[in-house]
């Protein structure tokens, strides 16, 4: 599941979908996955989701292509998902006036 979500953020499987694919149940999965990693599947997915997005960013993807690729369903349900996450704006990251420098943010994930 890990390398599954790693290698694509944007994978649609919820919590159910894991479990019924790991064939366990959703609460197994939940504990076991917040033993591991400190945290909640969804939220170790949007933190993931949230690095995915900086370096996307970064190379000057536009938001709504980086929504789309890390698994929003619009560019503005990713911007405050990426705030809650970042703290800034996902514009934050973008290249700009051609200066070439991007601000590095730093989002730890922990990797079960």
């Amino acid at each position: 599941m890990v390398d599954a979500v790693t290698a694509d953020p944007g994978d649609p499987r919820a919590l159910a979908d894991w479990a019924a694919a790991l064939g366990v149940s959703p609460r197994t999965l939940t504990r076991a996955f917040r033993a591991e990693t400190g945290l909640s599947l969804g939220g170790w997915q949007a933190a993931v989701r949230a690095q995915r997005a900086v370096l996307l960013l970064a190379a000057g993807e536009r938001v709504d292509e980086v929504a789309e690729a890390v698994g929003y369903a619009s560019a503005s349900a990713f911007g405050a998902a990426f705030r809650r996450q970042t703290g800034r704006a996902p514009s934050a990251f973008q290249p700009s006036g051609g200066s070439g420098a991007v601000p590095i943010a730093r989002v730890d994930v922990p990797i079960a």
